[in-house]
């Protein structure tokens, strides 16, 4: 599961404003733990990302503090709510960048993966998005008995020969042992008729 919030109360530009990031073996209550910490120090919650891989719960937010609080201040907090050792707790000050740019300039496009798992096919993969300008948003990998999908949104430079990359795409692959589909999101969406991706993938894994 993966949260996003971006709702922002209060004058934010007056605050302190803390980057949040906690890794801890998944179970129930860690993000009650994880934001009880937070606003019993004041602290205003205005941006959050949350999965769990593998067993593995992760969440990195945001969080706006009317007075003054330190990262080791936070730090403590947090881990308080926890066991010793059960939790890797990482806490900086909120650097400003300005107005967000978007990393690439493009489309969003969904690029699945399905084969047999065998080592370096992230690395690989990555490697040959990478070099093309392409931006990966998010990914997804699902493991079912030998068998892996991965799923990815990636945004495409506008420059680039959508055509061109599809045929490079399905080389690469191939040489993985994999087959391979790139769509446009929105085509996507429609033909898979689904909300979350981790959905496809989990149909993807038992089909």
């Amino acid at each position: 599961m993966r949260l996003v919030s971006s709702t922002i109360t209060g004058n934010r530009d007056s605050a302190v404003r803390h980057v949040i990031s906690v890794l801890i073996s998944d179970r129930v209550g860690v993000l009650r733990d994880i934001t009880s910490a937070v606003t019993g120090l004041g602290g205003n919650i205005d941006g959050i990302s949350q999965t769990v891989v593998q067993g593995y719960f992760t969440v990195i937010l945001t969080a706006s503090f009317s007075r003054p609080c330190d990262a080791e201040t936070i730090r403590s907090a947090i881990l308080k709510n926890f066991a010793p050792n059960e939790a890797s707790v990482v806490v900086r000050p909120y650097e400003r960048a300005g107005e967000a740019e978007p990393t690439v300039r493009g489309e969003r496009y969904i690029v699945t993966l399905n084969g047999n798992d065998r080592p370096g096919i992230l690395k690989t993969v990555t490697s040959f998005l990478a070099e093309k300008g392409v931006n990966i948003e998010d990914w997804f990998v699902e493991f079912h008995a030998g068998h892996v999908v991965h799923v990815g949104e990636i945004t495409l430079p506008a420059q680039l020969d959508i055509r061109q990359l599809q045929t490079e795409l399905k080389r690469t692959a191939s040489a993985l042992g994999l087959e391979s589909v790139l769509q446009h999101e929105n085509i996507f969406r429609a033909t898979n008729d689904i909300g979350p991706i981790r959905a496809l993938l989990e149909g993807s894994a038992n089909g």
